[in-house]
């Protein structure tokens, strides 16, 4: 999976040094992502063929925002096949990741990678968000899931005061920022935009908000 150019890849657009330890656990973790999609459906056929650009690099996409290695404690909203919250796992074994889904078969899939990883910083959060008990985090992401405004109510509980809440997004970025300050008159919105290395232009978008200023 990590070859020399995707090594490359990563140390040239995020300035993500990545060492043995870690390049060894990444491609053990596509190995058994692989092999379990096989047989239950994390994600299409398609996207296997594409999953470092599409999935691992726009995962690590997070370090395009300066703040993000001074957060240590981060809540993944509907992780799915743990996007972001294994490949940050991995990645950062400093940071506290909870991996929150309320799939089963996802979150075996997770469990069964915190296991044979043996990713002691990753927790795993079988629940709906919003019927969770508190998680007082430091920074909740959200990639793929819903509206941003539906993913912030229903996980804001879960924030310390003095959080902030991130999103990846690829379309409708204006008119869920507008729908955002509808609700929220004096939110404020940093956005990171960025392309993931593909062939065809893929924009996508990091979209960070700081309840503590609205």
């Amino acid at each position: 999976m990590l070859d020399n150019s995707k090594i490359k890849i990563l140390k040239d657009e995020l300035n993500f040094d990545i060492d043995n330890e870690t390049k060894e656990k990444l491609n053990l973790w596509k190995k058994i992502f692989v092999e379990y999609n096989s047989h239950t459906n994390l994600m299409s056929k398609n996207d296997i063929e594409v999953l470092f650009e599409k999935h691992v690099f726009d995962s690590l996409s997070i370090l395009k925002w300066s703040d993000f290695k001074n957060y240590k404690k981060i809540l993944d909203v509907g992780c799915g096949g743990g996007f972001p919250s294994v490949i940050l796992a991995i990645c950062f074994p400093e940071i506290k990741i909870i991996a929150n889904d309320s799939r089963i078969k996802k979150i075996n899939f997770i469990k069964e990678i915190k296991e044979k990883l043996k990713l002691d910083n990753l927790e795993i959060l079988y629940s709906r968000i919003e019927e969770a008990q508190c998680e007082n985090v430091d920074l909740i992401v959200s990639r793929a899931v819903g509206k941003m405004i539906d993913v912030w109510k229903l996980s804001k509980s879960h924030l310390k005061k003095d959080g902030k809440f991130l999103i990846y997004k690829a379309k409708l970025l204006e008119e869920e920022i507008k729908d955002f300050k509808s609700k929220y008159k004096n939110a404020k919105f940093e956005v990171i935009k960025y392309n993931l290395p593909l062939k065809e232009n893929f924009e996508r978008n990091l979209i960070i908000f700081s309840p503590n200023k609205a």
